[in-house]
C-alpha cells in the first residue's frame, strides 16, 4: 500500500488562521503525502501564511471546481484527495485510502462527521450515511478520493464554481467506477450551520440540489450560495 502516492488538494479562500493547522495534522499522519493547497483569491491570502515550505502553493479563480481542477493538473500523486480547508482528518485517514484502493476501489469518501455535539448533527450524519450507500452521492466535505485513472476516465475534476462534488460523483458513477463508503468520519467544522441556522441551511442545501439536477448553470447558483 505504501507504493500508492497520494496528493492531497485542499481549495482555501481566506483561511489563513486555520490552514497551517490543517497542514500539520496531514503530515503529521501521512509524512511521505504530497500537499497542495489552491487558493481562491488570487492575491494568495492564504498561501502566504503557510509555513511549510514543501506544501506547493497555487492560486486560482474562485469555486472549488476551479481550484481542485487547477491542482489536479499540478498533481503527481496516483491517488487525489480533495480536503476541505474546515475539514479534519481521522488519524488513519491516508492508510485507509490507500488500504480501499488497493482492495478494488476507485473513489470514495469518509463517513461525514460535524463537530457539534447536538443530536440534530448526529441525525444528518446517519442521513448522509444513507445517502452514500445507497446512491453513492458524497458531498466534498467528506474527503472525497479517487484514482487518477479513474479522474481521467470521467474528465478530470469538473470546473465549476458550485456542486463539482455532485457532478464528479455523478460523473463517475457513469463510468462505472467502484465506490467505496469508509468507515472513520471526518469531522467538519459547523459554522456554515451554525452562522445559517441548522433548519435553514439544510433546505437551502436541498434547494441548491434540487436547482442543480434541474438544470439550472452552477455560476448562477454560485451566487446565491455566498
Amino acid at each position: 500500500m505504501n507504493g500508492l502516492s497520494v496528493s492531497v488538494i485542499i481549495p482555501a479562500l481566506r483561511e489563513q488562521s486555520r490552514i497551517n493547522g490543517v497542514i500539520e495534522r496531514i503530515t503529521e499522519a501521512a509524512p511521505d503525502c504530497e500537499i497542495i493547497v489552491v487558493d481562491g483569491d488570487l492575491q494568495g491570502t492564504t498561501i502566504s501564511t503557510i509555513s511549510d515550505t514543501r506544501v506547493i502553493r497555487l492560486a486560482a479563480p474562485q469555486g472549488r471546481g476551479n481550484q481542485l481542477s487547477a491542482g489536479m493538473e499540478t498533481a503527481s500523486g496516483a491517488i487525489i484527495l480533495m480536503l476541505h480547508a474546515d475539514s479534519r482528518l481521522p488519524g488513519n485517514a491516508i492508510d485507509s485510502i490507500r488500504h480501499a484502493v488497493a482492495q478494488g476501489a476507485d473513489w470514495g469518501a469518509f463517513r461525514l462527521g460535524v463537530d457539534d455535539e447536538r443530536m440534530v448533527f448526529r441525525v444528518i450524519e446517519r442521513t448522509v450515511d444513507l445517502r452514500c450507500r445507497l446512491f453513492s452521492l458524497p458531498y466534498g466535505d467528506q474527503g472525497i478520493f479517487a484514482s487518477r485513472k479513474a479522474l481521467s476516465a470521467a474528465g478530470g475534476i469538473p470546473r465549476i464554481p458550485l456542486m463539482e462534488d455532485l457532478e464528479l460523483a455523478l460523473r463517475l458513477k457513469r463510468e462505472g467506477q467502484r465506490f467505496a463508503l469508509l468507515e472513520d468520519r471526518i469531522s467538519t467544522a459547523a459554522r456554515r450551520w451554525r452562522k445559517d441556522g441548522v433548519f435553514r441551511r439544510t433546505i437551502r442545501n436541498w434547494w441548491l440540489l434540487l436547482r442543480y439536477l434541474t438544470g439550472t448553470d452552477p455560476e448562477v447558483l454560485a451566487g446565491k450560495y455566498r
